[in-house]
């Protein structure tokens, strides 16, 4: 794929990733500097740092990604493709440090055990950071989150040091029809005084519960996902 020699452990998980970010430019960011500081969280095989750093050579980016055999590949992909200083930790970004059970289903859709909408994957037990502690400790441009359902929980963790973020773009997840987390992800980011624009909706009607045929609206995704872009007005 252009000049990258790539690994993937999915196919038809890889080439829709791979037309968002470097066709449709679903990750475009313009820094305030030449070398910005980035996290990128929920980082698969490596895709996004890859874009990264395409952009901005000199970023500082640290890249997470929970699943072990995915973590290698990102790791392998990074090495390979010119970014070998992009930092690679092999964890699931939570709101404690510790472990956690992760389920692990070999594509894009593994996610910590217990969320809503878990995948029936691999339960593998992993390392898990918070990332109220990483955030608290420096300064961050670009927080990029893509964690499967767990934002509003990570985010309201976060609350008190997100004013330490300029800039998120995020996976928001809807998996539970019940309970709903962008209004609170939303709020949360207004609080905190970002400024916001969603877009990028994609229903999952594959994935399970749709509405039933004695609704009005018979057949529709119950399960989606959408971007959203956050950042601070500059002075």
């Amino acid at each position: 794929m252009l000049e990258y020699e790539l690994q993937y452990a999915d196919l038809l998980s890889f080439c829709p990733q791979w037309h968002d970010i470097f066709v449709e430019g679903a990750l475009e960011y313009r820094a305030a500097s030449a070398s910005p500081r980035i996290l990128d969280c929920g980082a698969n095989v490596g895709l996004a740092s890859l874009f990264f750093k395409r952009r901005y050579p000199a970023a500082r980016i640290t890249a997470y990604e929970a699943d072990p055999s995915l973590f290698a590949i990102a790791k392998a992909n990074l090495t390979a493709n010119g970014a070998a200083d992009v930092e690679t930790i092999n964890a699931a970004v939570w709101t404690s440090a510790g472990r956690v059970v992760f389920r692990a289903e070999g594509t894009d859709s593994g996610m910590i055990d217990g969320l809503a909408g878990a995948v029936d994957g691999s339960a593998v037990e992993v390392a898990s950071l918070r990332l109220r502690d990483i955030l608290a400790g420096e300064r961050i441009d670009l927080l990029k989150l893509d964690i499967e359902g767990a934002e509003d929980a990570v985010l309201a963790d976060c609350e008190p040091v997100l004013d330490r973020v300029d800039a998120i773009v995020m996976d928001l997840h809807e998996f539970a029809p019940a309970v709903r987390q962008a209004p609170r992800v939303l709020e949360r980011l207004t609080r905190a005084g970002f400024v916001y624009v969603v877009d990028e909706f994609v229903p999952q009607p594959w994935r399970p519960p749709v509405t039933s045929s004695e609704t009005p609206f018979p057949g529709k995704a119950l399960v989606w996902s959408m971007t959203v872009r956050a950042w601070r007005t500059r002075s």
